[in-house]
């Protein structure tokens, strides 16, 4: 067997529309990074939420197609979601009471760190870095 092909890819990258769709396409790849990477556990579990809210995030916000990337880092997994939106993402603190708006206060709690950058291209990339 060749090198190349016993180690699984670093990275998984897929555009999505912007359609309900979307959202098991994404966890569908997602599956198969964690299973690829041999990623269980509770870093698997955050790894599943934080996509979730970052996804959906993208599906609120954007009328066009998004862009999922994984990354698997020696401690951390990145996602990146990126969309043509201009509004930027915050944590707020969630109304006890309200259907959504838990999304990046979800984000903010299970990954080591999340932002937000602004491509010269237009839009944005939403990351987060999840422990392993």
């Amino acid at each position: 067997m060749d090198r190349a092909e016993a180690m699984p890819p670093c990275s998984y990258r897929l555009p999505l529309p912007p359609h309900k769709i979307a959202s098991r396409q994404a966890h569908r790849v997602l599956e198969w990074a964690l299973r690829d990477w041999r990623v269980g556990g509770e870093a698997a579990d955050n790894t599943r939420v934080v996509l979730s809210e970052m996804v959906t995030n993208a599906l609120t916000h954007s009328l066009e197609v998004f862009r999922l990337s994984l990354h698997l880092r020696p401690d951390q997994i990145l996602i990146e979601v990126w969309d043509g939106a201009d509004g930027m993402p915050y944590v707020g603190l969630p109304d006890g009471l309200a259907v959504n708006g838990r999304g990046m206060f979800l984000v903010d709690a299970l990954s080591k760190e999340w932002g937000v950058r602004a491509e010269a291209d237009g839009g944005k990339t939403v990351w987060a870095k999840v422990a392993r």
